[in-house]
């Protein structure tokens, strides 16, 4: 361009004449793109702009009267009006359906006739009227002009044909209209308008090329955006990704050193190979639907992320994730994929070992609570579909805490062990023996009448009441045991688990090694209860509650890192309760909803105190999470105590996403763009699922202390499944925290296995 009309804002692409006025654009999109821009631009001005010509076209007229000939205007009107209607229809449906992304040259030349009789409409007028006004209305003309010159040049600023098109043919047309002679006329009012165009002109060049710039740039930064945070997120943390590019056909284009490493060829020889071809191996399973997967996703021409494809390197099948995009040209042509890959074999071995600790218990090897509630519910559909009844048995081993206690939890998980052998044997053919947590088991007989429901029952109390010997050493326990049929005593699960525990609560309260099969009136035993939920109603206005703190330590350092803040009552009369007493009680009253409110702002202005890289943990309960005030408490109590949200850990526990609610959904993704962390407690241990790990967007996996307590002993097993959770944890970019760790040898395991964090008594008791 000339130096007069040089942008100073220069494109990353040059951009000629031709173009800037609309010419030779072709179909590109990214033209199609910047007329719609224009367009959006011009509608935006219309409304105004019109409303203002019209008011004053309205007063010239009025004030005309008399020199206008009535046919000349009725005509000259109803091309106004029919503009004025066509430019109105356009605004409201772009109103309604929105601005599009794209225009075609059709919509965009037709939009600039439009303004074009525009501006020989005004001509026109001008032409008609300019010989039959007195001198001062001639005067008046000559700004309306000038003024319809602005007006339009600013509206059609991003369209150079449109806004330099109006500003010449008005201009033009109106010192042209002048009668020969007049006082108006003449070399300076000649200069002055042509000042005044050149001046719109540049303007509108100017803008115009703006645009197109900034929309180049745009589209230039939209191509390397993409590509940077595709490769950013599959390369974070990792040091086994490679780069994979193909074409149109599906044939290698690029071929990084990594990739041909990983696949063990030469990297001359994969490039033009297919990539499908190269994905041979393993067809069957998930494998199959991996395939399948990726072919329908290069046939639709999609972006696709993280798809686990088997491959066959070498004789050995692994695991690879693949993640591209499509490579579309500045012509919308596809072109091929760019995009990452990455070998998650490992990952992949500790997911499958993951997903068989999320059904069973990994002591026992028993099915687990989750199983065990599904197969409860599936028996009891049965049994009210067929008419035929279940049998549920909750078992609680007598003076097992004390067993632990004495002789340590390398012990009390062989007893566990060894009881659930014994229990197997009692309980026969045809039934399912759970453990439900800690020393907690539950039978499932399916088909079952009360004479068997009982015998069963009374087989697995005479099992467990024989002697044991752990570590050298006799050992008597025993159970006691809480019976329920289904669906006489329950036809919903909830309710059937509710009757079998007030059973197993009656038969604890008559006595050790009692069985209890329920019957309506332990419902009004449960009164008990009762006045444990009277004291704690009035245990947080009585100053009752308070927290202890257990801290954290960095396993590599051995600082502290931060605490956890766990919940103590001391009631005067009733003495210190135990949190497993109390709390239970206070979730399914709702009491802890405002107990949760005070801990959480207690701990925040404990945490105030602190140093600022001290972070505390606070536990929160399903129960909490649904509530609506959670969010507002949280944020109010990290603003008072003028606490980093980053500091705030909140840990949470598998059981929270049972119900799978929206509301639990919003609400843990709201606290997470508060800046809080999520720590997801007791991993292993209850209904674990690897579809939670990313509910909540993790950021710490705490391993239950059972796997630590057994992490010495010689089968190795619990260790094998620290570091397969450790592994699980560092693939997803989480910290793992191994919690109740109460030996130097504990800890020095962990620390080994790659558990970046510890808690537990060897470095503090709450």
């Amino acid at each position: 361009m000339s130096f007069m009309f040089r942008p100073p804002v220069a494109a990353s692409t040059p951009i000629g004449w031709r173009q800037l006025l609309g010419f030779g654009q072709g179909d590109e999109r990214f033209f199609a793109r910047v007329r719609a821009e224009q367009l959006q631009a011009l509608n935006r001005f219309v409304p105004f702009n019109i409303t203002l010509l019209v008011v004053n076209i309205a007063a010239l007229l009025f004030s005309l009267r008399g020199a206008a000939s009535p046919t000349f205007l009725a005509r000259w009107g109803l091309v106004m009006v029919g503009l004025t209607l066509l430019w109105t229809v356009r605004f409201i449906l772009i109103r309604r359906r929105g601005e599009a992304l794209e225009a075609s040259r059709t919509l965009f030349w037709s939009v600039c006739a439009e303004v074009g009789a525009f501006g020989l409409c005004w001509s026109a007028l001008v032409f008609h009227l300019m010989p039959r006004a007195p001198l001062e209305m001639q005067a008046v003309l000559m700004l309306l002009s000038l003024t319809v010159m602005g007006a339009c040049g600013l509206a059609a600023a991003a369209m150079p044909v449109c806004g330099i098109g109006m500003v010449v043919v008005v201009g033009a047309s109106t010192l042209a209209s002048l009668p020969a002679g007049s006082p108006l006329g003449g070399p300076m009012i000649e200069l002055a308008f042509l000042t005044f165009g050149l001046l719109s002109g540049r303007g509108v060049i100017i803008t115009s090329h703006a645009l197109m710039a900034r929309l180049r740039g745009e589209a230039d930064s939209e191509v390397q955006n993409e590509m940077v945070r595709l490769l950013l997120s599959e390369f974070e943390s990792n040091g086994s990704d490679w780069l994979l590019e193909v074409d149109s056909e599906g044939r290698l284009t690029h071929v990084s050193p990594r990739l041909a490493e990983i696949a063990r060829v030469p990297a001359h020889t994969l490039i033009g190979q297919s990539l499908m071809g190269l994905l041979g191996g393993e067809k069957r399973g998930s494998g199959r639907s991996a395939v399948k997967a990726l072919t329908s996703t290069f046939q639709a021409r999609r972006g696709f992320r993280d798809i686990t494809i088997p491959v066959n390197i070498g004789g050995e099948t692994r695991w690879w994730a693949l993640s591209g995009t499509p490579k579309i040209d500045m012509q919308g042509n596809f072109t091929g994929y760019r995009g990452v890959g990455r070998d998650v074999t490992e990952a992949r071995r500790s997911h499958e070992r993951i997903v068989e600790l999320a059904r069973f218990d990994p002591l026992t090897g028993l099915a687990n609570r989750a199983l065990f509630r599904e197969s409860l519910g599936d028996a009891l559909a049965r049994a009210t579909r067929t008419g035929w009844s279940c049998g549920l048995l909750f078992i609680d081993l007598d003076h097992f805490k004390a067993v632990n206690d004495r002789l340590g939890h390398a012990a009390g998980d062989q007893l566990l062990r060894e009881a659930a052998v014994r229990m197997r044997g009692a309980i026969g053919g045809n039934a399912t023996l759970a453990r439900l947590g800690g020393d907690e088991f539950a039978v499932l007989l399916a088909d079952a009448v009360p004479a068997r429901v009982a015998s069963v029952a009374e087989a697995v109390v005479a099992s467990l009441a024989k002697p044991f010997s752990i570590e050298g050493q006799p050992v008597t326990i025993g159970a006691s045991v809480g019976t329920a049929i289904g669906p006489g005593d329950g036809a919903a699960l909830d309710k059937l688990l509710k009757s079998a525990d007030l059973a197993l609560y009656e038969a604890k309260r008559a006595g050790r090694g009692s069985v209890v099969a329920y019957v309506p009136a332990l419902r009004e035993n449960a009164d008990a209860r009762r006045d444990i939920e009277t004291a704690l109603a009035q245990a947080l206005d009585h100053g009752e509650l308070s927290l202890a703190f257990q801290p954290v330590v960095e396993a590599a350092d051995e600082h502290i890192v931060g605490f956890e803040a766990l919940l103590r009552w001391t009631h005067p009369e009733l003495g210190r309760i135990a949190p497993d007493r109390f709390i239970p009680i206070a979730e399914s009253t709702g009491l802890i909803v405002p107990i949760g409110h005070w801990v959480i702002q207690t701990a925040c202005e404990w945490a105030a105190r602190w140093p600022a890289h001290i972070r505390i943990a606070v536990n929160l309960s399903p129960a909490q999470i649904g509530d609506p005030r959670l969010v507002e408490v949280i944020e109010t109590a990290l603003r008072d105590n003028r606490i980093d949200p980053a500091r705030l850990e909140l840990e949470i526990t598998e059981s929270l996403f049972l119900d799978e609610s929206a509301t639990t959904i919003e609400t843990l993704a709201t606290l997470k763009g508060l800046g809080v962390a999520f720590a997801l407690d007791d991993f292993g241990t209850g209904y674990s699922s690897l579809g939670y790990l990313h509910k909540a967007a993790f950021s710490r996996i705490k391993i239950d202390r059972s796997f630590v307590s057994r992490a010495l002993q010689p089968n190795g097993e619990a260790s094998a499944i620290i570091q397969a959770i450790v592994t699980l944890a560092h693939s997803l970019d989480m910290v793992t925290t191994a919690e109740g760790t109460e030996t130097r040898a504990e800890f020095e395991l962990c620390r080994s296995l790659g558990c970046e964090q510890v808690q537990g008594y060897l470095f503090g008791r709450p």
